[in-house]
């Protein structure tokens, strides 16, 4: 049996805006309507992500102020963050900001790269939207983090949501992860950079081959004498890396 990779996600933004509906409606598959303030809850949840079998330890923090210094010892040990904020409510879009400055306080310290997804939610509620795609994207460029429409009620880009996140974290970076569902970055431009990376290493891989096969047999010609090829190609070949993620 395979051990799952565990991964620590944190879901953090203003009051009212859907972050517990997110997550019981990945980890429970139900849509909650009813609102019921959050202090901490905690969630699991187990699914395969760039073939990874991986365990997801998912926080839903509470989003009133008076709850803010508890959420610096969530967000130490996070490893990834979800944004959220309501597409029908500009001022929670203008609150994320706050957050993002925590994150930055208390993670820019220990790390250099930290991943997160802007997560514009209830987006079924067309006639009532207040944010603009553009706007929220031209934010999430601003702070270097993905951006993705999702609806709790809908069940809309929420498991890519958080399986982007997850992506992000082991790729290291938001563009070439290979995230799906999002509005920034273009999901066609991350799966031609995923294209291109798979064939640069699979041609990386071929010549490793080529090299090592000329090198066996110039070792047996020469009768076990060494050659100027058998020193020039062991270093390179000793040092070749791959790993590509592959998009679930």
């Amino acid at each position: 049996m395979s051990v799952s990779k565990e991964f620590r996600l944190v879901v953090v933004g203003p009051p009212v805006v859907g972050k517990s509906a997110l997550t019981i409606r990945l980890t429970q598959s139900e849509f909650a309507n009813e609102y019921d303030p959050t202090i901490e809850d905690s969630y699991k949840h187990y699914c395969k992500i760039n073939g990874i079998d991986s365990s997801l330890d998912i926080l839903d923090t509470a989003g009133q102020e008076e709850y803010s210094s508890m959420r610096d010892l969530y967000m130490k040990t996070g490893e990834g963050f979800l944004l959220v904020f309501s597409l029908n409510e500009y001022h929670t879009f203008e609150e994320i900001t706050t957050f993002y400055n925590q994150i930055m306080r208390v993670k820019g310290e220990q790390v250099s790269f930290v991943p997160m997804i802007l997560v514009g939610n209830k987006s079924d509620l067309v006639d009532e939207r207040q944010v603009s795609q553009e706007e929220a994207i031209n934010f999430a460029k601003r702070i270097g983090c993905a951006y993705i429409e999702t609806s709790a009620k809908t069940g809309q880009n929420v498991t890519e949501a958080f399986h982007n996140v997850v992506k992000i974290i082991i790729a290291g970076s938001v563009t070439g992860s290979g995230v799906i569902g999002t509005s920034y970055p273009d999901p066609r431009e991350e799966q031609k950079l995923l294209n291109s990376k798979r064939q640069a290493e699979e041609q990386a891989a071929q010549g490793g081959q080529l090299n090592g096969g000329s090198t066996h047999g110039a070792a047996n010609g020469g009768q076990g004498k060494p050659t100027s090829k058998q020193n020039n190609n062991s270093g390179p070949e000793s040092k070749e890396s791959g790993g590509c993620c592959v998009i679930m």
